[in-house]
This record gives structure tokens, sequence and C-alpha cells, in this order.
């Protein structure tokens, strides 16, 4: 069966799809959590990846920690989930291709332990590529100096078609248009690493974005799929050939969109075997390998990682409202023993406390929380009312993850895992200054 034979029992496929009009809702989560569950386990498999299929699943439902897998596999995997599951939700025409969303994709899929290789994340790669091909050839890529230009001209070529396709004018068939970029993308291969799933997850939002269902690359289509590529990368093989290969693809998707939506049931002879997997993944998540528990050393690492710039920050913006009071101090306290008030000057207290030799000893019971009390009073611009503004914000500490409060108002909450970044630290300070800018409104205009 030529190339031409099957897209016309796609469109047909499409057309018997389209007379079931909207899916019901839970059919539809049936078929995007079968595709997202083999379209992240398959993908990342391809790559190298170490997670079995039960604990795939486990990182989609939010157990990030995955016993005696490398965090890097878990990492890229959660990332990986994120954007299907932004794919699958995309309608007819709702996206094109942009430099800016492929590198917003590879920094979303992409986790680097390494320092060195961190900032190569989401950037055009700069020095070339190379891998080893089926028959033991080398196939190099484009030269870095000209990722930027061939990126650009496979968009403009890309866009172009797809323009085409919706405004109802002559142009190839979509799935045309998926595999040919599929292809010219994997030939430039413009990051350092990643280019396969990155190459994936754009053609199938190609398909999506004109209608057609995504495609899954099994284990049994690997060889073929690596085969395909290299032979046009290497030996100018057909292109008909793979664009064939992505065609049966779809068929094979279209099918199981068919199965389901016919009431056939379209999970694994296995399912069952990894539905208890899976509950016994969420009861020991806790427990894995790689999640972090509470303990005043990990209360230190965190705290001069990451709090201590919360902390300063905070003060900083405090700082500003000191010249509208008489007087102003500022009180820490840790497990709800408050000390004596402590300058600004004086900052790196809680890291001492925390970090120095009273911590076993002063705190052996363990460290749940610490606040910050910030005191102002007299209001000087008003002389008839010399009201005064205290405000406490809190950082407790639970087994397994801490919270940010400002008076009774949760604002956060973090793993001991998670790496807050500075814009979300600021942001939190940012709603506790408005707060009390709140409360010196009220105070300045009781009536209101």
């Amino acid at each position: 069966m030529n190339f031409q034979e099957i897209l016309n029992i796609i469109d047909q496929n499409q057309e018997k799809i389209a007379t079931y009009g909207k899916f019901d809702d839970s059919t539809l989560r049936k078929i995007n959590y079968k595709l997202r569950l083999d379209w992240n386990y398959f993908s990342n498999r391809m790559e190298g990846g170490t997670l079995t299929k039960a604990e795939t699943r486990s990182v989609m439902v939010g157990n990030i920690d995955v016993k005696g897998k490398p965090l890097k596999d878990v990492m890229e995997m959660n990332g990986h989930d994120q954007i299907i599951l932004q794919v699958l939700k995309m309608s007819k025409g709702d996206i094109r291709i942009s430099e800016k969303r492929i590198k917003e994709i590879h920094q979303s899929i992409m986790h680097e332990d390494d320092q060195s290789k961190k900032s190569l994340i989401g950037q055009w790669k700069q020095v070339p590529n190379e891998i080893i091909g089926y028959k033991n050839e080398k196939i190099s890529f484009v030269d870095p100096a000209s990722v930027a230009e061939e990126v650009h001209q496979l968009l403009n070529r890309t866009n172009a078609e797809l323009d085409k396709y919706f405004t109802n004018k002559k142009s190839i068939h979509p799935v045309e248009i998926a595999a040919k970029f599929h292809i010219d993308f994997v030939s430039i291969h413009p990051f350092y690493d990643g280019n396969g799933r990155t190459t994936r997850i754009l053609t199938n939002i190609i398909l999506m974005s004109c209608g057609f269902p995504a495609i899954i690359i099994k284990e049994e289509h690997k060889q073929a799929y690596y085969q395909f590529l290299a032979d046009i990368q290497a030996y100018g093989g057909k292109e008909d050939l793979f664009y064939t290969f992505i065609a049966e693809r779809i068929i094979e998707t279209q099918q199981l969109i068919l199965d389901a939506l016919e009431g056939k049931n379209i999970e694994e002879p296995d399912d069952i075997d990894k539905e208890i997997l899976l509950l016994k993944r969420e009861l020991e998540a806790k427990e894995e390998v790689g999640t972090i528990k509470k303990s005043n050393e990990v209360i230190a690492a965190l705290y001069q990682n990451h709090l201590k710039y919360f902390v300063d920050h905070l003060i900083e913006k405090n700082n500003q409202l000191n010249d509208l009071f008489s007087e102003n101090s500022f009180h820490r306290m840790i497990n709800s023993s408050y000390t004596t008030d402590i300058n600004h000057s004086q900052e790196d207290y809680i890291l001492r406390e925390v970090t120095g030799t009273n911590l076993e000893k002063k705190y052996e019971m363990g460290i749940n929380s610490f606040g910050i009390g910030l005191h102002h009073k007299g209001f000087r611009r008003d002389g008839l009312n010399l009201f005064e503004v205290h405000q406490t914000i809190y950082i407790t500490f639970e087994d397994y993850a801490y919270h940010i409060g400002f008076q009774n108002k949760p604002l956060a909450k973090f793993s001991y895992s998670d790496h807050p970044s500075q814009q979300e630290l600021q942001n939190i300070v940012s709603e506790i200054i408005k707060l009390q800018l709140e409360e010196i409104r009220k105070k300045l205009n009781p009536k209101k």
C-alpha cells in the first residue's frame, strides 16, 4: 500500500471519528490518559530512559521521586508529561511552531545535574554533534553556526504550508507536513541533546493543530524509526518510506480512538497489575529514596540556599515603610520562642542559630517553625492617629514540606526537594507588603 492510499484511509477514519460528534468527558479522559501514558513511556524509553510503565504512571500522578532511578530520568519524565498535557488540550488551529516555543519545550523536557550543562538547555547547540547509525555509520548534523538560519527556514516552509491548509488553499496533506518537518528537524539536530523527544512533540503539535491525532512510536517501531531516518540522512533514502511509517502510526491512534468510541477496552492486559503498583507507589511516596524528610540539617541548608534570600528581600522591602513611623523593630522566633529586637545589619542571625554550635543542643527536639515579627509604631503623618502595625511572617516545617504564611494567611507551600526561584520568593514578599499596606490604609481610614 503506497503513501497516498494510506492517506485515503486516514481521511476516511477522520470522517468516521467525526460522525461521533463531541466526545463525552469519560471517553475523552480515557483516550487522553492512554495516549499520555504511552507517549511518555515510549518516547523516553527511546532516549534511554530507565522508568517502567508503572513508574511512568507514578510520575504522571505526581509522585516525582521513584526509588532506585536516576533523578534526571524522573525530572525529564515529569517535564515531558507537562508538555503532553498541554498538547492534548489543544484544539484544531490552536498553535503555530515558533523558535521561542521550540526552546521552551526543550527547557521543559530536559534536566541536568551537571551545572556545566544546565546553560545548554533551551539554547541552540554550541558544538557539532553526531550519532552512529544502525550500520555503524557516522551521521553528522548541521553545523552550530548554521542552526539558527536552518531552523528559521524550516519554520517558514512549515508554517507556509500550514497557512495554506488552514485557509483551504492547495497544500500538501498535514501528515506529509508533519513527517517532512520531523525529518528536517532531526537532520538539523539543533540542541546538544533531547532532539528526538523535542521533534516528536513538535510533530504531534503539527498533527493535532490540523485536527489529526498524536502518533506514538512504540518499542516495536523503534528500530524501523531510526533506520528510516538514518537511510535518509546518510544514504539519500526515500522520504516517502518515512512518511508511510508516520501515517501508519496515525492509523493506529485512530483505531484506538474508534475502539474507545465504540465502548471497547483500550487498556492493556496487565493494566490491573499496573494499577496495583500505582496504588502502592502512592502510599509509599513519602518513603521513596530521594524524598527529603525534615531535619535540622535540611532546614539549615534550606535557609542558606533559599530562605535567607527571602528574609533579606522581605526586610529590604519592609524597611521602606520605616520613615512613616517613629519606632520600628524587628523580632525573630524559633519554635514560637521570641528573642530580643535585632537590626537588619544582623540579618544572618537565623543562619547562625540554625547552623551554629547550638543546633543539636538547643534544638535537639527539632525545629518546627521560625517567624519574623515586623513592628511599626507611632505613625508620623497623622498626629491624631498614632497607630501601630505589628505583623508576623511564619514558616512552619512539616515532615516533607514547609509553609510560608502571613498572620493567619497561608501564602505558599514547598517540599524540601523543591527549589523556589528568586522570582517566586519575590512574589511572596510582594504579597506580604501589599497586605501590610492594606492594614495601614484601614487604620488611616477606620470608617471605610
